[in-house]
């Protein structure tokens, strides 16, 4: 059956419509089936508001907790290695006060005691950096603490918002599931070589590898279609769009 219509510029085609590509319908019902399991799969990472709210200030409360307990890490890691050099400085001191009751003149005597004063000056220091950041160390550790108790009813909040979350998404996985069986089953009617080509479009153009004839033009980039294209689609042959070179689509007739 050949119905004539005019197109937008008013040129008038001849237009089969009843004789169809079966690939180019498989096609294009496995656009339609990835786009709706594209969809289906964002929401299913998609945080509702309802839980997005609490888990942003779960996630800061986290963060700053995080942030306490790394400070307390470093400061533990520094006075360890202070400690060390501590009682290495301690034990030199220990020497010099022993090497003073050997001295035999003046001189010696001088020198031990410059020696001792130095390292007694270093030990003092040690011991004050020591004990600044023992205090330092209470003082992060008062604040996690707090916070942790404090994040107790938070992170119950979080709890229950998620578990809501997660049990709202049994349909929407069970839905994701049939999709891409339905996928793979298209799929595997097709030849390779035809898969590899709308995947290649697929990927290049924004998740839109096949596109419809719509009075006379490609409905995804709006280039006129030569009536040269038309003559092979009416024989049913697989024809690309001349401007963005997608697979073209004519609908079947309406049963």
């Amino acid at each position: 059956m050949i119905r004539r219509r005019r197109s937008g510029t008013g040129t008038p085609f001849a237009f089969l419509e009843g004789v169809l590509n079966p690939d180019v319908e498989k096609l294009w019902e496995l656009q339609n089936v990835l786009s709706q399991l594209g969809d289906r799969e964002k929401q299913l990472t998609s945080k509702p508001e309802s839980f997005a709210a609490v888990d942003r200030e779960w996630q800061q409360a986290n963060e700053e907790m995080t942030r306490l307990q790394q400070s307390i890490d470093q400061l533990s890691k520094e006075r360890r290695r202070v400690e060390g050099e501590l009682s290495d400085q301690q034990e030199i001191l220990k020497k010099y006060q022993g090497q003073l009751m050997l001295v035999k003149n003046q001189q010696q005597y001088a020198a031990a005691w410059k020696e001792i004063d130095a390292t007694r000056k270093q030990v003092k220091e040690l011991e004050d950096s020591d004990l600044k950041m023992m205090g330092d160390m209470e003082s992060l550790q008062s604040d996690l603490d707090q916070r942790r108790s404090g994040s107790a009813d938070l992170k119950s909040r979080w709890d229950t918002a998620h578990d809501a979350w997660q049990h709202s998404l049994g349909d929407l996985r069970a839905e994701v599931e049939k999709l891409k069986e339905r996928s793979a089953k298209i799929e595997s009617q097709l030849s390779d070589r035809l898969k590899q080509d709308f995947f290649r479009i697929f990927k290049q153009r924004q998740n839109v590898a096949v596109a419809r004839v719509v009075n006379d033009s490609c409905s995804a980039c709006r280039t006129r279609i030569r009536p040269a294209l038309f003559q092979q689609l009416k024989r049913g042959e697989l024809v690309h769009c001349e401007g963005c070179h997608r697979i073209l689509y004519v609908e079947g007739p309406a049963s």
